[in-house]
């Protein structure tokens, strides 16, 4: 008897987090997918439309580096910032595809894309800092800003105005706190490309307000009017308060191997391969020695890619424009997700199960037609939901069905 009351007492006890953890939210995007994924394990027939990830295997001259990696022995610690044929690697893809000159201490190699937001982030803004994010957006963006103890400034993109930010909407968000600015081109979610013309709006006002400029890369390659325009190519002079990221994880297919990379002034960089020193170390040997291979070998395989992305494109945009309650005015230049407005199924029901948002979409799609994907919620739009086309046609068309026959049961 003492021993369950000890039991149930010491259950009660409350752990006490660090306050900016015990607020973190789960990743929206990681939630569905892993949902999405509990369910097809316990046998049920689920499409997924969720995952932000290329449904491609990574091209066998990668792997093969890696292979090679592994038989010459490449498994040590390296260098926290990457060794130094991957550093030149990435120079020259910054080179070859954006123009852009590093030199090797400028760059850092890390796990990922996540990781160099994370350490850079870090590194630049201190307790209450402002940092501006135009959403819809990302949704780790905002959680990564809020772990440094920077504030993000959400500002809302018009859907009416292909989710840019205007360069007048970027002046009234900027206050005496103002420290930067994190743009996404080709966005995740929406695909929102910005043109040559509306970065150097863009570049006039941050240069003005001397304040940081990030620029997320990630999805470059899979633009479907050639690669973007980049800021720091436009306005040169942001780079001395700028900072590119980018991976491998999509342009590859690259996913699992976690790599990916920053680049910006030395001093900049260096700080954040001590934050990175201190908190993980290298990023994976064997994988930093296939992304020489990726960057610098033949670039086929990148541009057959984006092609299938395009063909699966025209299927879901067809598609969602012929679903009652959806809006898709702009058909997405980039990345490789939709973001219809869903404004249309608000307030309808299912079984006593009301739409209030993309969110309760998202949930009554996966559960009654298993069909996964994201809502809107935690990117700042919760009028839409985002459909990733990372899925073969045949997966796309049959969701689809699904989907039309969800919205025939709408009360």
């Amino acid at each position: 008897m003492q021993l369950r009351i000890a039991l149930f007492v010491r259950n009660k006890v409350m752990i006490k987090l660090n306050r900016r953890i015990a607020a973190l939210k789960p990743s929206a995007t990681m939630a569905a997918e892993a949902r999405a994924t509990e369910m097809k394990e316990k046998g049920i027939d689920v499409i997924s439309l969720a995952a932000g990830e290329p449904d491609f295997d990574t091209p066998e001259r990668i792997k093969a580096a890696a292979r090679r990696a592994l038989d010459e022995g490449r498994t040590k610690y390296t260098t926290v910032s990457g060794v130094t044929d991957l550093k030149k690697a990435i120079a020259l893809k910054l080179r070859r595809d954006n123009h852009l000159d590093y030199e090797i201490g400028e760059i850092l190699a890390t796990a990922g894309c996540k990781q160099a937001e994370a350490n850079v982030i870090a590194a630049l803004f201190d307790e209450g800092d402002e940092v501006i994010i135009p959403t819809p957006a990302w949704v780790s963006l905002a959680a990564i800003v809020g772990l440094s103890g920077a504030v993000p400034i959400l500002v809302p993109c018009p859907e009416g105005n292909g989710f840019l930010l205007g360069p007048d909407e970027l002046k009234k968000a900027i206050t005496p706190r103002t420290r930067g600015i994190i743009l996404n081109s080709p966005s995740n979610p929406t695909g929102a490309v910005y043109s040559a013309s509306h970065l150097a709006e863009i570049a006039k006002v941050a240069l003005d307000a001397d304040m940081w400029v990030l620029s997320d890369d990630v999805y470059e390659h899979i633009s479907y009017d050639g690669l973007p325009a980049h800021i720091f190519t436009v306005e040169p002079r942001l780079r001395s308060k700028g900072i590119v990221f980018n991976s491998l994880s999509k342009t590859y297919a690259m996913t699992g191997w976690r790599i990916g990379f920053a680049a910006g002034p030395k001093e900049a960089i260096a700080a954040a391969a001590r934050l990175q020193g201190q908190n993980s170390g290298n990023p994976n040997s064997i994988t930093q020695y296939a992304a020489i291979e990726a960057l610098t070998g033949p670039q086929d395989d990148v541009r057959a890619m984006a092609e299938e992305f395009r063909a699966r494109r025209s299927i879901v945009v067809d598609r969602v424009r012929a679903l009652p309650g959806f809006r898709l005015p702009h058909i997405p230049p980039g990345a490789f997700y939709a973001f219809p407005n869903i404004s249309g199924l608000i307030g309808k029901t299912l079984r006593g199960r009301k739409i209030e948002h993309g969110d309760s979409f998202a949930a009554i799609a996966l559960d009654e037609a298993r069909v996964a994907m994201v809502g809107g919620n935690d990117f700042g739009a919760p009028d839409h939901v985002r459909i990733s086309y990372a899925a073969s046609r045949e997966n796309l068309n049959a969701a689809f069905d699904r989907i039309s026959e969800l919205l025939k049961k709408l009360d």
